[in-house]
């Protein structure tokens, strides 16, 4: 059978990015309706005054522990290379965030964060970011796991089919999938499978522990973030099935790979379909995703902005 060229395989990948992108809008859109709308508004209208700016400091304070979280995580990740104040981790953080912004998968975020050092130490760098990227992942598996095994349980019965996904899962990564990519000498960004292995067995634990840690802690954050904006709103749900479709919202979304600029139509259709099995109004999910996209992607490219005209200013006077 012939293999695709590298030039059709991305032409595929990105016309079936689009393809997705535009199912989910459609979707979205199929969802909607004007009397739901109407309604949400008349919500919103009944809140007071003062209980909304509660929520908005309330909902601006989840945004702001989320990103602090990040920031401790890139600088105790570089602790292994230099030691690295907080406020220049927050930086690179925020800097990198908006080039991963316009990327699939966040892709410019790599790059970004690497230029910050010199040449001979990119390659670390870049593997010490892979490596934050998927702890940051493995929390999301690991607490989507648990949430669609929930749902199962309580819709269909069917719990014992995500529990075997999720040790199945488990045996993949920590087993099968690394004895795959050393029989086909995978690389990631010029390093060899054998030479990022052994990067990784001589980071210290304690970096490891407490990277798990602050990605643990993070999703904890806006987690229950999106399960206040809910609440806010008007959205009547326990707490158990609220975090349980959340999870699941999150692990589903995370396993396509779009950028950021579209995310949130990605992820609203994928709420929508999963809150839809416990009754939550389609505007009020829309309406909860578009909040936390505008406080945890949007709003924090600002300073990224403000750093990287910052940096450009400080290269120019340097030369």
């Amino acid at each position: 059978m012939p293999r695709l060229s590298h030039k059709a395989t991305q032409l595929l990948w990105a016309t079936l990015k689009i393809l997705i992108v535009v199912l989910a809008g459609y979707f979205i859109y199929s969802k909607l309706n004007r009397s739901g709308l109407i309604n949400l508004q008349f919500q919103l209208s009944e809140i007071n005054t003062s209980s909304l700016y509660f929520y908005i400091i309330v909902i601006l304070l989840f945004t702001s522990a989320n990103w602090l979280f990040e920031f401790k995580k890139w600088q105790v990740l570089v602790g292994y290379i230099r030691q690295l104040s907080f406020r220049e981790s927050a930086q690179q953080t925020l800097t990198a965030h908006l080039a991963g912004f316009v990327t699939p998968a966040k892709a410019g975020d790599y790059g970004a964060k690497a230029l910050y050092y010199p040449k001979e130490q990119r390659k670390k760098i870049l593997f010490l970011n892979f490596i934050g990227n998927m702890y940051q992942l493995l929390a999301t598996l690991l607490v989507g796991f648990i949430g669609l095994g929930i749902l199962a349980l309580f819709t269909s019965g069917t719990a014992i089919f995500f529990w075997g996904l999720s040790i199945f899962m488990t045996l993949v990564f920590y087993q099968i999938l690394p004895k795959i990519l050393r029989r086909f000498n995978w690389s990631l960004k010029g390093n060899a499978w054998h030479k990022i292995k052994s990067f990784w067995k001589v980071i210290p634990k304690d970096i490891k522990r407490k990277t798990r840690l602050y990605s643990l802690i993070r999703y904890a954050i806006f987690a229950h973030q999106f399960y206040i904006i809910l609440l806010m709103l008007g959205a009547d749900i326990p707490y158990v099935f609220a975090m349980s479709c959340i999870a699941a919202m999150y692990i589903l979304s995370s396993l396509i790979p779009v950028m950021q600029l579209l995310d949130v139509i990605v992820r609203g259709g994928v709420a929508v379909f999963v809150f839809s099995w416990y009754f939550v109004p389609e505007e009020i999910v829309l309406s909860t995703v578009l909040i936390m996209w505008l406080c945890n992607v949007v709003l924090p490219l600002l300073p990224g902005t403000i750093f990287l005209f910052k940096n450009k200013k400080r290269s120019s006077s340097t030369l």
